[in-house]
């Protein structure tokens, strides 16, 4: 067997260079090398690099254990024995590898990792099997042909194999790869095991690529598989093929945006997409930036060159009929999606069908549980295993792409069951939601692994919970217009502690518009209660009042006290941010009699808290202390702890605002420790603003920065856009006081 030291000191140099992520120009540039044309030659194995230039790769690369050294000597004794250089090898025999599309765009990162296993065959190390999966569409025939490709070119030219498995028997195909191998027929063994021998036989030694294309499940792979040898295997497959054991993967995700509008203008003309950047953009992101739709609107605008991009782009709005449109001769994204529709289970199926139903952007196993109506774990391994469905960035969660879900939604229409299975995953989702919420209310309700875990499902199905609240909204039987109104009562405590303050809103609006629809002003009321908290969150103090105003007048009309005592308090706050402080002290005192009427303990403190701030606005600060005192006295009573943390930091404001930092470094710690640990981002960096204040009134300006650094990034996370400005303010000054100790 041929194993020229030349060639394997050439794939190790390229095997070192991709480990590092560099490119030929970059590493050239390290080595003070003028091009990296030489280099190029020193990697196919055409050339021995020189001693010095091997001395520094090893430096600049780090390169520890001799490898490259040793290499270098074992092919200067080859050399010198007279043994043949590879790179003189015969022309290729076998070249079945069809072409590769000239559009390729992207994915960098996927055939490098091929490479990389080409360079691992030719050190030695073969053979190398690589697997390539992605859900249709997603061009991983394309970038096998591609690697493969250049698999030759780094020197695996003997010979090149591309087979079509599909539904192919192995045996027949190990027949037809006997021939190609020159083996006639009449000594073609008849039994498979004895094909598979001499197919392993015929390939011992060959520095070969092996294509095997769409395979079907692992058994079919496993007999194709050659012996020992510098032979690269890459196999491009629907399903995972977990049970391929010592294969490499590479998985095809969507290109990114970049690579997609690349795709686009290499099919169309730069020109042409230079003139119309918004729209390529658009076209893009209506193919859901899969390569097989991108290339067929692009194909589509090549063919007919009188279209502007934007009439495309305007085809592609219809989701009704986007799949349609996505159609250029016998390329089609619907006919692929079909091929791996048809060869999943009649369980699975249903699901796939099912998920265009699922309201939020991804989702987990007890959502589709619901939505499937029996335990999903099989038929979601199905989907998964088959690339119709993909993993989130949430571990535990899936997601379904874009034009996936639309194929899904077509064959949805067939499915008897349709509105009974929608029916049940809306009624989990607010049962769900309406439990978890629940541990966050002032009487927290009991949950499975407590309140961490229900903040930890909120954050996760915060988009499906949105989603279901649209598609209630949009339903006129009224069927959960009860379980929305539940959820409206409870869900503002997460929208709080979490600033959604955006979704709030919507929810809000959406309950609303529900409420009217049934003529029921009490529910109003809570939906007008709740978008005025969402619009204070906002900062829209006027749209905030109008809303607790018409909120007050349907909690009067239905006699809701509890409700109109809180609108009191809500408007307090929207006077506050108008700056109408006498106004805003009214309302807050107007709050608390209330709520000391009704016996509401948590009302109360609250109100006492608000209060405060209004009454250290008007420079009343002894009556601000007190409120203070009577707030942090009565939330310790009822055991409340973030109440508690919510009246230290005011207090660590009051004091600041009075010049008494020292007292208020005390109570920014005191809260700050209650916040994190109760994951409550709006009051940890509102306490470290506070804290920077503190410490900078205090002199330490280095912690002051530290403070106010914290404050900035998770005030412009939450989009506390008016603290945000004076953090960053704060910090500024502290920089611009003694820029070498702050930074």
């Amino acid at each position: 067997m041929d194993s020229s030291a030349l060639v394997a000191l050439g794939a190790a140099m390229l095997r070192y260079r991709l480990a590092r992520g560099l490119s030929l120009r970059q590493l050239a540039a390290r080595l003070g090398m003028q091009g990296h044309g030489g280099l190029s030659d020193y990697e196919k194995g055409r050339r021995l690099a020189p001693a010095d230039l091997i001395e520094r790769y090893e430096e600049q690369l780090q390169i520890t254990d001799g490898e490259l050294r040793a290499l270098r000597t074992a092919a200067l004794a080859e050399r010198a024995t007279g043994k043949s250089d590879p790179a003189k090898s015969p022309a290729v025999t076998i070249a079945e590898l069809p072409a590769a599309p000239p559009d390729f765009q992207g994915r960098n990162a996927e055939l490098a990792s091929v490479l990389a296993a080409a360079a691992d065959c030719l050190a030695g190390r073969g053979p190398v099997t690589v697997v390539v999966t992605g859900q249709p569409g997603a061009g991983k025939t394309t970038l096998a042909v591609r690697a493969a490709q250049q698999a030759f070119r780094l020197g695996l030219r003997d010979a090149q194999f591309f087979v079509e498995l599909g539904a192919a028997d192995p045996e027949a195909v190990l027949r037809r790869l006997l021939r190609a191998l020159g083996v006639p027929d009449a000594q073609l063994p008849s039994e498979a095991d004895e094909a598979a021998a001499m197919f392993r036989s015929r390939m011992a030694g060959r520095r070969c690529v092996l294509v095997l294309d769409n395979a079907r499940d692992e058994g079919q792979v496993r007999a194709l598989l050659p012996g020992p040898g510098p032979v690269l295997v890459v196999v491009t497959s629907r399903q995972r093929m977990s049970g391929l054991a010592g294969a490499r993967r590479v998985s095809l995700a969507e290109l990114t945006p970049a690579d997609a509008r690349a795709l686009l203008t290499e099919i169309v003309g730069t020109t042409r997409a230079e003139a119309e950047p918004e729209s390529v953009a658009e076209v893009v992101a209506a193919c859901g930036r899969l390569p097989l739709a991108v290339r067929i609107a692009g194909n589509r605008l090549a063919s007919w060159p009188d279209w502007s991009i934007a009439h495309l782009a305007e085809l592609l709005r219809d989701e009704q009929n986007r799949l349609g449109r996505l159609t250029a001769g016998d390329l089609a994204v619907r006919s692929a999606f079909a091929l791996s529709y048809r060869e999943i289970s009649p369980v699975a199926g249903r699901l796939f069908r099912r998920l265009a139903l699922m309201p939020g952007a991804d989702f987990d196993v007890q959502a589709a549980s619901a939505l499937l109506g029996e335990p999903a774990e099989a038929a979601l391994e199905v989907l998964a295993g088959a690339s119709l469905i993909g993993l989130a960035a949430t571990p535990g969660r899936y997601r379904m792409h874009d034009l996936l879900q639309l194929y899904a939604c077509e064959l949805l229409q067939e499915d008897a069951q349709r509105d009974k299975a929608e029916k049940a995953l809306l009624g989990w989702v607010f049962e769900q939601a309406r439990r978890a919420a629940a541990t966050l209310s002032p009487e927290p309700a009991d949950y499975p692994g407590g309140r961490s875990a229900a903040v930890a499902w909120l954050d996760a199905e915060a988009g499906t919970i949105l989603g279901a609240v649209r598609r209630t909204a949009e339903r006129t039987d009224g069927e959960y217009d009860a379980l929305l109104s539940e959820l409206t009562q409870l869900i503002p405590w997460y929208y709080d502690l979490r600033c959604r303050w955006s979704d709030m809103v919507e929810v809000a609006e959406h309950a609303r518009l529900v409420a009217e629809r049934s003529g029921d002003l009490a529910e109003r009321a809570f939906a007008y209660s709740m978008l005025g908290l969402g619009q204070l969150g906002q900062h829209r103090y006027r749209a905030a009042l109008a809303s607790c105003e018409l909120g007050l007048t349907d909690a009067r009309a239905t006699g809701l006290a509890a409700e109109e005592a809180e609108l009191f308090g809500r408007m307090g706050l929207a006077y506050e941010g108008l700056g109408q402080y006498a106004e805003a002290e009214a309302r807050h005192a107007d709050h608390a009699e209330r709520c000391r009427m009704l016996g509401d303990k948590f009302g109360e403190a609250a109100a006492a808290g608000r209060r405060s701030h209004t009454l250290q606005m008007l420079g009343r600060h002894i009556e601000a202390a007190a409120c203070l005192k009577l707030a942090l006295k009565m939330r310790s009573g009822l055991g409340d702890e973030r109440g508690v943390a919510m009246a230290e930091y005011r207090f660590s404001a009051l004091r600041n605002h009075q010049g008494n930092h020292e007292e208020a470094l005390l109570w920014a710690n005191r809260a700050l420790a209650v916040f994190e640990a109760h994951d409550d981002q709006w009051g940890t960096a509102v306490t470290h603003y506070e804290l920077g204040r503190a410490l900078a009134g205090l002199g330490r300006l280095r912690e002051a920065a530290t403070a106010y650094r914290t404050a900035v990034r998770g005030l412009e996370e939450i989009g506390e856009w008016q603290r945000l400005a004076e953090a960053t303010a704060a910090f500024a000054e502290i920089n611009c006081r003694s820029p070498r100790r702050a930074r």
